[in-house]
C-alpha cells in the first residue's frame, strides 16, 4: 500500500508540474526587414531561435570501410497482384452517396472553423510596429499605389484587430517620391497559453475522432435504405389495400344476387 501511495503522489505530482509549465505564457517574436528576418521563441528564462536556426557543428565523418562484392541472387518470382481494398470514403460513396460525402466535409469544415477561431482568438499582441514606404515609377504611380496599399492593409489590420487582442500598435505607410523600390518592416510581438492551445486540440481530436470518423463508420456498417425499394414497398402495400377494399365491396351484391334464387 505504501508504495501504490508513493507511485500515485508521484505522478499526481508530474500532472500537476505539467499543467502548471503549461499556464505559463509562450512568447513569439517575429522582426522583418529587407536585409534580414529573424523569428525567437521564449519561455520563461529559455530563448530559442526559430528562425534562422542556430548552425550546428559540423560532424566528422568516419572513414568508409571497402565492403565485400555482393553476390547476385536470382530474381524471385513476384507474388501475383492482389485486388486493391476499397477505401473508407469509395465505400461510404458506394453505400450513401454525395449527400454522405458532403455531410462529412460540412462536419470536417465546421470543426476546423471553430479551432482555428479559437486558436487565433488565444493570441495576444504585445507590440506590432509596421513601417511601409511605397514607391513607383513617377509621382502619379507612387499616389495610385499608395491608394492600393491602404486599401488592401487597412481592412486586414482592422479584421486582426477584431479578432485578437492588441496592446501596442504603431502602422506607417507612406509615399515615398524619392526611393527607388519599396521598401517594407515590421516587428511583432504576441503571446499564447499551451494549455488552452491543448484544450482546443484536444477538443477538435476529439470531434474527428468521436463524431467524424465513428460516425462514418456507423454509416459504412449501418447503410442507408435504398428510397426506391421503400417506394416500390409502400405503392405494394396500397395496391394490396385497395384489392382488399374492392372485394370487401363486391361481396354483398353477390349475397344479395343468390338471396331470390334460394326463395
Amino acid at each position: 500500500m505504501i508504495v501504490l501511495k508513493i507511485i500515485g503522489w508521484t505522478l499526481l505530482g508530474i500532472l500537476a508540474l505539467i499543467v502548471l509549465a503549461l499556464c505559463i505564457r509562450l512568447l513569439i517574436e517575429v522582426e522583418y526587414s529587407d536585409d534580414d528576418t529573424h523569428v525567437t521563441l521564449r519561455w520563461l528564462f529559455l530563448k530559442v531561435p526559430l528562425y534562422p536556426a542556430a548552425p550546428k557543428a559540423p560532424k566528422k565523418k568516419a572513414p568508409k570501410e571497402e565492403e565485400p562484392p555482393k553476390e547476385e541472387k536470382p530474381e524471385e518470382e513476384k507474388p501475383a497482384q492482389t485486388e486493391k481494398k476499397e477505401g473508407l470514403l469509395h465505400i461510404l460513396y458506394r453505400t450513401h452517396g454525395v449527400d454522405g460525402l458532403l455531410e462529412l466535409a460540412r462536419k470536417t469544415v465546421s470543426y476546423l472553423n471553430s479551432f482555428f477561431g479559437g486558436l487565433i482568438r488565444s493570441v495576444v499582441i504585445e507590440e506590432l510596429y509596421l513601417d511601409v514606404g511605397c514607391t513607383k515609377g513617377d509621382a502619379a504611380e507612387t499616389a495610385i499605389y499608395y491608394g492600393e496599399v491602404c486599401s488592401a492593409l487597412f481592412p486586414l489590420l482592422g479584421a486582426l484587430a477584431s479578432k485578437c487582442k492588441i496592446k501596442k500598435y504603431d502602422v506607417n505607410v507612406y509615399p515615398d517620391y524619392l526611393a527607388r523600390f519599396s521598401r517594407a518592416s515590421f516587428f511583432v510581438k504576441f503571446h499564447v497559453y499551451p494549455i488552452y492551445v491543448t484544450g482546443i486540440t484536444l477538443l477538435l481530436v476529439f470531434r474527428l475522432v468521436f463524431r467524424v470518423l465513428l460516425g462514418m463508420l456507423v454509416k459504412i456498417f449501418l447503410p442507408k435504405k435504398d428510397k426506391n425499394a421503400e417506394k416500390e414497398n409502400i405503392t405494394k402495400e396500397k395496391e394490396d389495400e385497395s384489392h382488399e377494399g374492392s372485394d370487401s365491396g363486391r361481396n354483398p351484391v353477390n349475397n344479395d344476387r343468390e338471396s331470390p334464387s334460394a326463395g
